[in-house]
């Protein structure tokens, strides 16, 4: 497996990267986006999917973006109210591969990226039963603005760190919406559950905990 060298800052994504997103947990998080556009705009539900798919992922591979347009609220706002209606409970359990991964991972600095708010993830890393205290900062719309793949997130850890791009490592699950923009401002990128070589990627890994073979 390839190596990357030089790397002192982790930035990870949540959902579908610190676990392998299911089928029917996302179809709930696209649901709760729906339900979202649809109390904001009056429209019944097929008119909120037909409208939601003409611009997801085409436009905009971000949902939460799309719900911000549709509903014409900020993305931060679609973002919380989006997270409402995610029945993490339902899916996400303890994975003590996640605590021997970090605890591998001690010497790095830690930061959360995400396009979810800042309480349904930590909601999630609850059930995962991965300590929250891991990350230096949980990085959300909701304090930038913006959601992934907008470069802001990004910019905001840089400067927090200050160190240079090429020292920070994105590790991500979707390549347009974590690693692209990552790569623009020059932060190593990894792939997350990938079976094929990510073209985009610096690294591409079968699973999560692969990321300790990549740095260790």
């Amino acid at each position: 497996m390839q190596k990357l060298s030089g790397i002192s800052v982790c930035i990870w994504d949540f959902d579908g990267t610190l676990y392998r997103l299911n089928h029917a947990l996302w179809e709930n998080i696209r649901a709760s986006e729906i339900e979202v556009i649809m109390a904001h705009t009056g429209w019944a539900e097929e008119k909120a999917k037909e409208e939601f798919y003409k611009i997801y992922p085409n436009i905009t591979p971000s949902g939460t973006k799309t719900t911000s347009m549709l509903a014409n609220i900020s993305n931060a706002q679609a973002s919380v109210e989006s997270s409402r209606g995610t029945k993490y409970d339902a899916y996400l359990h303890t994975d003590v591969k996640l605590t021997d991964m970090f605890s591998c991972l001690s010497t790095y600095v830690h930061y959360m990226l995400v396009n979810g708010s800042q309480e349904s993830v930590t909601r999630g890393l609850h059930l995962l039963d991965v300590n929250t205290h891991i990350f230096k900062e949980i990085v959300t719309s909701e304090l930038v603005g913006e959601t992934k793949p907008s470069i802001k997130g990004f910019e905001y850890i840089l400067k927090k760190t200050g160190l240079s791009p090429e020292k920070h490592l994105m590790i991500g699950d979707r390549e347009q919406v974590d690693l692209a923009p990552a790569k623009s401002v020059g932060i190593k990128t990894c792939l997350a559950w990938a079976d094929v070589k990510s073209e985009i990627a610096d690294v591409t890994i079968p699973t999560i905990y692969d990321i300790v073979g990549v740095l260790g």
